[in-house]
């Protein structure tokens, strides 16, 4: 159904890269408790331009959504403890799904909903009413059918344990069983991750214990006498320790007394263990100032714990501050196979949060959007698809981004049709906007190089694609057969866009079934979800071409398959064993 190609590859170096997509992943906790705060349109540029792949923000405010549209980040969205109440009515959830997931849904990559924070820690009612607000949440998404392509979790305070040393004796406050046994229940029937704050900076009492925090050699390591295993840095330390707390808890619920542990694996011999449940660390992070009686948070601390934790998270190669001695995980020294995601908490300094003397110095970020000290997110510089673009960096002078502009679309002879007025990247109308595409052009024409964007030093590399709207920077596909997508764009105007569906199903003659009433891509109810499935099967059928995805500009390539749940756009993959190589073809 795509276009057609033919592609050779090796077969062990196609699951190679196969291999290379998996890993843990590192994130930002995006928070706005501020009044100093640069728009989302510029926060969504920043983290792009620092490769951030991951945003978790803590409500679903519309504008940071339409903000990161067409970006490919990926994102968490949350419900407040003060909405739970609200949440136990079916009726108000499917409606706020209906106006507060579904029109974002497909142009902004929603992947996990958290209900409540830390509803444990709360004042009010919230540890009560949770678990129904969760319940109530899936049966919303199992009505658009996205209960697994959106996953539904609370994140809870490392205060949840009544024990965490050592690891292994993990254990949660017997007074929280009401909310944790069914809090479990819910996560393992709905195959939903298990969401904790951890803080190894809290735990920070001297030297010693810093550098245990740090992630540096320290005569903290430990080998926990119960199961043999060693630790070499507060954060596995504490992540276990919520490991073991629910596998005990677990085998509680299901009176599995005779279950003995495997530590190697991790996993109960009774097979109603839940230890392949996925861990996502919802906040974590350092601080990097404070009044002095937190003469621990310093803005080198909190550089090498966030860099550190990094390149341990994501399996990366050694840091210059982490020792050769310190391992580099894949999971915790428990649970060494296991998936744990992580979000450093914050994007920014919040002048608002209370106790703001500590609570307010924990940015990567302040609020003018410089950075507060370097930190390099995975794929920076080592793209797993090899994908890079070239931009103009803000910080050039007018006269010299002027002049390089000039000469790549004169000497350099890059095609800027696009950045001259009725183009498509016209808009915005601005030098480094136009430079930028301009830039990428040559960048992406001559071979990728450090040379091919210096352009007098105003040009940067950028590892996020920096397309947007119906303005499309060129770049190799993600995809490792080369496969492309053709959705409908989220700035076309709902007349455009209504205009080019009728023609796509009618003159245009394509398949538009699914997308009828009672059809697996009814759902989500919407004119860009409709429009860009039969956008899709359009340029699949007529060559995969620019011009098939054009629809008068209402339509834009991608490289990332747009399938949700039981809605599968088509662009199959046939794999034809020749010679001893593998041929991939589409048709």
């Amino acid at each position: 159904m795509c276009s057609r190609l033919k592609l050779v590859f090796a077969v062990s170096v196609l699951l190679q890269l196969l291999d290379l997509s998996r890993g843990n992943n590192v994130g930002v906790a995006y928070g706005t408790d501020a009044d100093n705060l640069p728009s989302p349109d510029k926060v969504a540029q920043l983290v792009r331009n620092h490769n951030i792949q991951y945003i978790r923000i803590y409500d679903t405010n519309p504008q940071v959504l339409n903000a990161f549209k067409n970006t490919g980040i990926e994102f968490t969205v949350g419900v407040h403890n003060s909405d739970l109440p609200a949440f136990q009515s079916q009726s108000y959830v499917d409606s706020w799904l209906t106006n507060s997931i579904l029109p974002f849904y497909q142009a902004t990559k929603i992947t996990h909903i958290t209900v409540g924070n830390e509803v444990t820690e709360s004042s009010d009612n919230a540890a009560n009413l949770v678990v129904a607000a969760m319940r109530n949440v899936v049966s919303a998404l199992k009505k658009s059918n996205l209960q697994d392509s959106i996953k539904v979790s609370t994140p809870l305070s490392f205060g949840v344990l009544s024990n965490s040393f050592p690891p292994s004796a993990g254990a949660f406050k017997s007074s929280l069983a009401y909310v944790l046994n069914p809090l479990l229940e819910f996560l393992d029937e709905n195959r939903s991750p298990f969401m904790v704050n951890l803080y190894p900076y809290s735990a920070v009492k001297d030297d010693s214990s810093l550098k245990f925090a740090l992630f540096l050699p320290s005569d903290q390591v430990f080998v926990d006498q119960n199961t043999g295993l060693r630790y070499d840095n507060m954060f596995d330390a504490q992540l276990d320790a919520v490991h073991f707390a629910i596998s005990n808890q677990f085998r509680k619920t299901r009176n599995i007394l005779d279950a003995q542990l495997d530590v190697n694996r991790f996993s109960l011999t009774d097979q109603s263990s839940i230890s392949d449940m996925k861990t996502i660390v919802t906040e974590t992070g350092y601080p990097k100032g404070g009044s002095p009686e937190h003469g621990f948070a310093t803005i080198d601390n909190a550089r090498i714990y966030n860099t550190n934790l990094i390149r341990h998270v994501t399996s990366g190669s050694p840091t210059t501050s982490m020792p050769a001695g310190v391992h580099l995980m894949s999971g915790t020294p428990a649970k060494p196979n296991g998936e744990v995601d992580v979000y450093i908490f914050s994007l920014f300094d919040e002048n608002l949060k209370q106790r703001s003397d500590i609570e307010g110095h924990w940015g990567i970020f302040y609020p003018d959007m410089t950075p507060a000290y370097n930190l390099e997110f995975p794929g920076k510089g080592t793209d797993p698809s090899g994908r890079s673009w070239c931009i103009a960096s803000s910080q050039a002078s007018k006269p010299a981004l002027q002049n390089a502009l000039d000469w790549a679309c004169g000497p350099g002879k890059t095609d800027c049709s696009a950045i001259q007025p009725d183009g498509q990247c016209f808009v915005p109308d601005n030098l480094v906007s136009h430079a930028s595409f301009a830039f990428n052009n040559y960048y992406q024409k001559h071979g990728l190089t450090d040379e091919a964007c210096s352009f007098g030093g105003t040009g940067i590399k950028v590892y996020s694609d920096p397309s947007y709207g119906n303005c499309i920077y060129n770049v190799k596909s993600s995809d490792p057969t080369g496969r492309t997508w053709c959705v409908a764009s989220s700035q076309a105007s709902p007349t455009n866009l209504q205009t080019a569906l009728d023609w796509a199903c009618g003159p245009g003659k394509a398949d538009c079934s699914s997308i009828q009433p009672n059809q697996q891509c009814f759902q989500p109810d919407t004119l860009l979800s409709h429009a860009s499935f039969a956008f899709n099967n359009y340029y699949q059928k007529n060559g995969a071409t620019d011009v098939s995805c054009s629809f008068h500009g209402n339509a834009i390539k991608v490289d990332k398959d747009p399938s949700y749940g039981n809605c599968i756009y088509h662009c199959k993959i046939k794999i034809t064993p020749a010679s001893g190589t593998t041929v991939i073809h589409t048709d």
